[in-house]
């Protein structure tokens, strides 16, 4: 890797003002989701010395449950792995809760912990599911990436639910909608009104609430159990789909925080990479019945 290369550097889209984040160094991963011949995966039991040293880790004396560490090949200086499962399962809708309970926690330690670094103003959290999601280790894992600024969504976000929290009016609109999928005594999950994509699903707190990081003992365990339903859904919905995840928060800011999830059920065409414009053929009502019958 060449020096400048490891270094973050950030490129400004004169006609949108957008943070281009330039990585080389991300060309360099190797595609374990397409090539058999790479060898063992890395992110499996017995092959630990394939990655940087652990920054956490959730498991016991026969073996760990979750870990995480720093991402190999970094689109930022501070970009982390997070490794749900230490069976090769590619799908994390086949992942047991309890995986999910230790997932969730580790998520909240590496966020607060990047995100009391100087340099980090947001830790984002991602999942991409199956190579046509970007994934290039079809290992089930998630992605957290320390950010130096606000990513213009959630910044947009922030400045749109400041008067009115559109996810509390999605909340109680969804049931009456015949939008929502499932729910627990503290959240719900559900497709909104207005998706982008077909079968655009949300998984949000029931109350508003802001603070992703400081959940009830009862909320975790509510939590981890209706994630792994949510997966289960999509994976048995769509027979092993590719598709992302990102969790919406933003630190010190009154954000209902939200997950959301993204079957790849079609492709993003002209209008909406050109345009930014979003063409959806399939409404929240016809997503939500679908998945419904999965949950």
């Amino acid at each position: 890797m060449a020096e400048d290369e490891s270094e973050l550097r950030i490129a400004v889209d004169p006609t949108t003002g957008r943070p281009i984040l330039v990585a080389p160094q991300r060309r360099l991963r190797p595609l374990h989701t397409r090539d058999a011949t790479l060898g063992p995966c890395p992110f499996c039991p017995g092959e630990e010395h394939q990655t940087p040293p652990e920054t956490d880790r959730e498991g016991d004396d026969s073996g760990w449950t979750v870990r995480g560490f720093p991402n190999l090949y970094p689109a930022t200086p501070d970009h982390e792995v997070i490794v749900e499962g230490a069976a090769h399962e590619t799908q994390p809708g086949r992942v047991p809760k309890a995986v999910w309970v230790d997932a969730f926690a580790v998520y909240r330690r590496r966020i607060e912990a990047l995100e009391s670094r100087p340099s980090v103003r947001c830790a984002f959290l991602f999942k991409n599911i199956g190579r046509e999601a970007g994934a290039s280790i079809a290992h089930n894992h998630s992605q957290l990436i320390g950010l130096p600024m606000v990513p213009p969504r959630l910044e947009l976000l922030v400045e749109r639910t400041r008067e009115n929290c559109t996810f509390c009016i999605e909340v109680e609109k969804a049931a009456g909608e015949h939008r929502m999928i499932a729910e627990t005594r503290h959240f719900a999950l559900l497709c909104p009104a207005a998706p982008k994509i077909p079968y655009e699903t949300w998984l949000l707190p029931k109350r508003h609430d802001a603070d992703f990081l400081a959940p009830s003992p009862e909320e975790a365990e509510d939590l981890a159990g209706i994630a792994a339903r949510a997966f289960a859904a999509i994976d048995r919905a769509f027979d092993g789909p590719a598709f992302n995840v990102y969790l919406h928060r933003v630190r010190h800011e009154e954000l209902h925080w939200h997950m959301e999830l993204q079957p790849r059920t079609n492709y993003l065409a002209g209008l909406e990479l050109g345009g930014d414009m979003y063409i959806n053929s399939i409404s929240g009502v016809e997503a939500a019945a679908r998945l419904k019958d999965h949950v």
